[in-house]
């Protein structure tokens, strides 16, 4: 027997009619809608409701900012801190990739800060040559 068109089992059986492609778009949102409840269910109930408690890379970025330049770069401190809410947060599985990525650049950046008295190989040529002068 033929499935109904409008139907997930027409879309599943192989037909793409703007009917059937309907009821898939509807199920994959709530099969993802179910999965991300599930998910959020099984967390603490002050992470699942965003609460105050810090997640666990927020405390990472926390710990690893205190030692770094973050008096120096508080901007930088605080973007890393906003993206670790972000990894922190199961609602936002889609945008974990992409903010790894800037969090990572981000503590580059701060590293790179805290380093402040170490300077490059020409600066140094450059100050050897202004003090000697010649001999």
């Amino acid at each position: 027997m033929a499935a109904r068109h409008g139907t997930r089992r027409g879309y599943s059986e192989g037909c793409r009619c703007d009917d059937c492609k309907g009821a898939q778009r509807v199920y994959q949102q709530r099969y993802r809608e179910r999965r991300v409840n599930r998910d959020v269910a099984q967390l603490p109930q002050a992470v699942a409701d965003g609460g105050s408690e810090p997640g666990p890379v927020e405390s990472g970025v926390r710990a690893e900012t205190d030692g770094l330049a973050a008096q120096a770069r508080p901007g930088l401190a605080q973007a890393a801190l906003a993206l670790a809410r972000v990894l922190d947060n199961p609602r936002a599985v889609n945008q974990h990739t992409a903010a790894a990525k800037v969090l990572s650049a981000l503590l580059d950046k701060l590293r790179a800060a805290s380093a402040g008295g170490r300077r490059g190989g020409l600066a140094l040529v450059r100050t050897m040559t202004e003090k000697g002068g010649g001999a």
